[in-house]
């Protein structure tokens, strides 16, 4: 069931509150899945934000960026789409910037 416009831009109370005006016979596991529902996507939510703001410092200037595996100086590939799932069950996706060992080959998203 996806969440109208209008849902969306009240508060997480105030939008629960709605629902259970909606469904006021649900019972105490109903009640308990929509506010789990309702938890994963904002967690997910959270998740994305805070991987996009500390990414978007990017590889920080006059630091070389080293392989967790061999040690060896990376270069940067550009910016690359990342999905991943949650604990929660939900797929979030963002974008950052991907680099390859240039020893090994080894590629991976930077921590930083």
């Amino acid at each position: 069931m996806e969440k109208s416009k209008q849902e969306e831009e009240t508060g997480p109370i105030e939008g629960l509150n709605k629902w259970r005006e909606k469904h006021p016979r649900a019972t105490m596991r109903e009640i308990e899945e929509e506010i789990d529902r309702r938890m994963s996507k904002m967690r997910a939510r959270l998740i994305t934000d805070t991987v996009m703001r500390s990414t978007s410092i990017g590889m920080e200037k006059g630091k070389k960026e080293m392989c967790p595996k061999c040690g060896g100086e990376v270069k940067k590939k550009g910016k690359k789409k990342r999905k991943l799932e949650t604990n929660g069950g939900q797929e979030i996706e963002f974008e950052r910037e991907y680099v390859t060992c240039q020893s090994c080959g080894h590629g991976f998203f930077p921590s930083r």
